[in-house]
């Protein structure tokens, strides 16, 4: 059955009483934006499905620019397979460092902790390579009992955290934690948050063992039990402070919160003045940041004392693809700009827009303007979705770049859609959700064997309107089926 039977058939005639004595007439076709936007009022969806030959299966709304949400990691993530040859080797220019800066007249030596761009830096207790302790361990090693200042070096790419356009109730969560080129657990902490003993009493919030890095006030309640979770969290962009605010209802079950830090390097910086203290180290001067914006330069010739091994770039291309981690595809922007010729976020943009050219793509059918897709400023259409993915089939890197897609009811930001349907381990794509936006795009294998190329973005979707997310799967399902 073709794909907009299947819809007319949902949309129109669940309302209708059967006929025992006529059938009841097949009504006319709707086009899939139509079916869905009779379910749920006030959506605007487009849709494009095509062969890797170029074939169009379903086309509906195509050629409009929608909000991309994630989908946007697309561009990111096929760019960084054009741009970086070494993706899939170590590069040692990549891994984080530790200097050391002679102290004048008789004081002890300063520490530089320079960040070059790595994702993956860690600093837990379960960690066991790419360790912020392993420099501190190297200090210990060369028998330094004391330090002056410690800098938290993020000078290599310039100063610019947020992407053009993020909104500010986004800035305090993990999601909307700012680049840097020394970035740490992501640049996030973690908060667990739990109702009181009793009704009336304050909310307990409590950092992770070494998360305790940034004030707490605490001004929520503990609500009725069953009564409406009202807590709030917020942390005003430029501050450190964390205000958690409203009403915990009693017996909630504690919970998380990964909260994003204002100034990553400080942060930084800060973890490494407790390691070297837990070792013995006499940390004497003040924890410090350089940053492009106002920091001079750095006297040539310093010595370093260590630096760590970063991975290979593919693992943060997997985070930006399988996870959607916000802050990963950031720096791969930077990181994209630095390997052709340029410097900072906007030249990362430029080069994608390059590569979009090569792929006969112009820039009012993609228009980008962070790497991440938190954004609302980008704008892509289902047309160029599709031209851009199949033309990403085609290059040496393509099958790379296939793999490192999510997988419907198996891996990634699909490990829940798709299972028990013929789909699952059949869809490779990339998803994209914010407030009002859904997006998938990517390959599927339909029926017959035959890759399927498609984007279908949802956008405007009400606040109080039900999710999309099943109506497109189960449209995506049937156009597989039909073909």
């Amino acid at each position: 059955m073709k794909l907009r039977s299947v819809l007319s058939a949902a949309v129109l005639l669940a309302g209708l009483q059967a006929c025992a004595t006529a059938p009841v007439p097949e009504a006319p076709a709707l086009p899939p934006s139509a079916a869905i936007e009779r379910q749920v009022e006030g959506v605007r969806l487009g849709l494009m499905v095509a062969t890797l030959s170029g074939e169009v299966i379903e086309a509906d709304r195509a050629q409009e620019r929608f909000i991309p949400a994630s989908n946007t990691k697309i561009f990111t993530a096929a760019a960084a397979f054009h741009f970086l040859p070494s993706l899939m080797e170590a590069d040692p220019a990549l891994g984080t460092s530790l200097l050391l800066l002679p102290g004048e007249a008789g004081a002890p030596p300063s520490l530089v902790l320079r960040g070059a761009g790595d994702p993956k830096l860690a600093d837990r207790a379960d960690c066991l390579t790419n360790c912020l302790s392993t420099l501190a361990d190297a200090v210990a090693a060369r028998g330094i009992e004391q330090v002056g200042e410690i800098f938290g070096d993020a000078s290599l790419i310039p100063y610019e955290p947020y992407g053009l356009g993020w909104s500010w109730n986004n800035l305090p969560f993990y999601y909307g934690a700012p680049a840097s080129a020394l970035s740490v657990n992501g640049n996030a902490l973690a908060l667990r948050v739990s109702p009181g003993p009793a009704e009336g009493d304050p909310v307990l919030a409590e950092w992770a063992a070494g998360d305790d890095l940034m004030p707490v006030v605490i001004e929520a309640v503990t609500g009725a039990a069953g009564s409406e979770n009202e807590l709030s969290l917020l942390r005003w962009p430029g501050t450190e402070e964390v205000r958690v605010t409203g009403a915990l209802p009693l017996g909630t079950a504690p919970r998380n919160y990964f909260l994003s830090v204002n100034e990553p390097a400080q942060i930084a910086a800060q973890r490494l003045k407790r390691l070297l203290e837990a070792r013995g180290v006499v940390v004497e001067g003040k924890v410090s940041i350089r940053t492009r914006k106002d920091s001079a330069p750095l006297p040539e010739g310093l010595e370093e004392i260590a630096r760590l091994e970063a991975p290979p770039l593919i693992e943060a291309v997997n985070d930006v693809s399988r996870d959607s981690d916000n802050l990963a595809a950031e720096l791969l922007l930077r990181h994209i700009a630095r390997a052709t010729g340029g410097d900072g976020s906007k030249d990362g943009l430029e080069a994608i827009n390059q590569m979009l050219e090569q792929a006969g793509i112009g820039r009012v059918e993609v228009e980008l303007f962070d790497g991440s897709g938190l954004t609302p400023y980008n704008r892509i259409s289902p047309a160029a979705t599709v031209k851009f993915l199949t033309w990403a089939a085609a290059q040496p890197w393509g099958d790379a770049f296939r793999e490192t897609l999510p997988v419907g009811g198996e891996t990634g930001s699909l490990a829940r859609r798709f299972r028990g349907t013929a789909l699952q381990g059949r869809i490779f794509a990339k998803t994209g959700t914010v407030q009002g936006v859904n997006a998938l795009s990517g390959y599927m294998i339909a029926a017959s064997g035959e890759t399927l190329v498609f984007s279908v973005i949802a956008n405007d979707r009400p606040v109080d309107a039900p999710s999309v997310l099943a109506l497109i799967d189960r449209m995506l399902i049937d156009i597989a089926a039909a073909n």
